[in-house]
């Protein structure tokens, strides 16, 4: 029967106590990003994850301001919050939005302006030429973001 070395034995501990504060410190970032970044059923926030190559996240930009709606945003190539609201909200592509407690996964115009008329804004997409076109504004907007 071998037995094994005494630095060995100190190593295997030294290694699983490292192991043991990571898997705390990964669990304790995760709680922290699903406090900070998932929005509660009565949030009226507006929250965008976005970066700053992306030409949907541009016209998503355009739009609150052009709408004159009040918003956070957060990169997710350039900031901790913005990878760990990213992280937690389970986005795969930007942009996303957290409109209230409702997510939104892309640049989905009807389901933006959707969300932020349940908080009581009007959403003018800034590709459309005249708010006014009603209906008509969104089915073309729609196909620009079912592209994405």
């Amino acid at each position: 029967m071998r037995t094994e070395p005494a630095w060995a034995r100190k190593s295997r501990r030294a290694l699983l106590i490292v192991a043991a504060g990571l898997a705390l410190l990964l669990l304790g970032l995760d709680r922290y990003a699903a406090f900070a970044h998932r929005p509660g059923a009565d949030s009226k926030a507006v929250v965008i994850y976005t970066t700053a190559w992306c030409p949907y996240c541009a016209k998503l930009r355009t739009s609150l301001a052009a709408s004159g709606i009040p918003y956070i945003e957060h990169d997710v190539e350039k900031s901790l919050q913005g990878q760990m609201g990213f992280w937690t909200l389970r986005g795969r592509g930007v942009p996303v939005s957290a409109i209230g407690p409702k997510i939104i996964y892309g640049y989905d115009v009807a389901r933006i302006a959707f969300a932020l008329q349940d908080l009581g804004y009007t959403f003018v997409p800034a590709s459309d030429p005249q708010p006014s076109q009603g209906s008509d504004a969104g089915a073309t907007s729609s196909s620009v973001g079912g592209s994405n």
